[in-house]
């Protein structure tokens, strides 16, 4: 049976707010450097006035993903959580124009919690660090996943920062579970290594139970595996049975095939910003193997893509740019 979605994404609905640096502003404001950084509200407003926002993006990991996998042509759904404030709908005003079906907006109920906003800041190396108010996308819900979608698609993604939220828990075991008696696969991001020590026991459960594609950086797998060294890692995470795509920087992607490795190498470019690197380059992969191409050529397709993002501020490429990579 032909479905109608090739790939639905899982995450959080967040508004990127992109800003220029240097290193001295994030030692001032006591902020460490390269990770995501949960904050209040309270932050959020104080980190707001001392900066020029730059760019605006309609983002979150996983959303980034979606959004580059529609502008390369194929059919996808997003699930996430927004209010019914100005960012919510400008969230779903860009992903709709973007060709992805995402219709939270309308159902959502006004509360105190604003749509979830993270603020990007870049430092002249092109290191995005990465200070992120939730608001209303930490409580997704079961409720909020609509099984119809989920029973037509070939694929799912699942943001691992949503793990943040027993409720979002249960909403990826029952996407899990519904995609999975539907035939359908699932690819999981790992997203950030703090991510993975704050849920390791329930990845480990989640990938032993149905997981078909591991994305992660050499970090967030170190922080799977415990071990303290790539090569010890990746030697352990052969016990795993599904695949496993691990960045590592310039070297490229090592993607594991069964119990072995496999490197494919990627070119030197100059880095501008970081930013959403690894979420354009899981639309490379993901492309690649939904139609039909084989490991070594979707790493080449995924290394295109972050290789091309990494050049530009910001985490989205336009379509035009994007389908000249493919």
């Amino acid at each position: 049976m032909t479905k109608s979605y090739k790939v639905v994404g899982i995450g959080n609905a967040i508004i990127d707010i992109l800003t220029y640096v240097d290193d001295e502003f994030l030692k001032k404001n006591n902020i460490k450097k390269g990770v995501m950084n949960l904050i209040s509200s309270d932050r959020s407003k104080e980190l707001l006035k001392k900066i020029k926002v730059s760019k605006k993006v309609a983002g979150g990991s996983a959303a980034n993903t979606i959004v580059g996998l529609s502008q390369l042509g194929l059919d996808t759904s997003y699930i996430g959580k927004v209010n019914n404030d100005h960012l919510g709908k400008f969230f779903t005003d860009e992903l709709n124009n973007n060709h992805v079906t995402f219709n939270n907006f309308s159902n959502t109920i006004f509360n105190n919690l604003a749509t979830g906003h993270c603020i990007v800041l870049v430092t002249p190396d092109g290191e995005r660090t990465m200070n992120t108010y939730l608001g209303i996308t930490e409580f997704l819900t079961k409720d909020d996943v609509d099984i119809d979608i989920l029973n037509n698609s070939e694929w799912i993604y699942l943001e691992g920062y949503r793990y943040d939220g027993v409720d979002s828990q249960l909403a990826f075991e029952l996407a899990i579970n519904e995609t999975k008696i539907n035939g359908g696969k699932i690819a999981l991001s790992l997203s950030d290594p703090f991510c993975v020590e704050r849920h390791r026991k329930k990845f480990l459960d989640i990938i032993e139970n149905g997981i078909d594609l591991i994305f992660c950086n050499e970090k967030e797998l170190m922080s799977l595996t415990e071990e303290l060294n790539l090569n010890s890692a990746l030697k352990k995470c052969t016990e795993y049975s599904c695949e496993v795509v691990c960045t590592v920087a310039e070297k490229g992607v090592m993607i594991k095939k069964e119990d072995s490795w496999i490197n494919v190498p990627t070119d030197d470019v100059k880095i501008v910003d970081t930013t959403g690197a690894g979420d354009l380059f899981a639309t490379g992969y993901l492309y690649g193997i939904i139609n039909g191409h084989d490991s070594k050529r979707s790493a080449f397709f995924a290394n295109q893509c972050a290789g091309q993002v990494i050049q530009i501020l910001g985490c989205r490429l336009d379509s035009q740019n994007l389908s000249n990579l493919i």
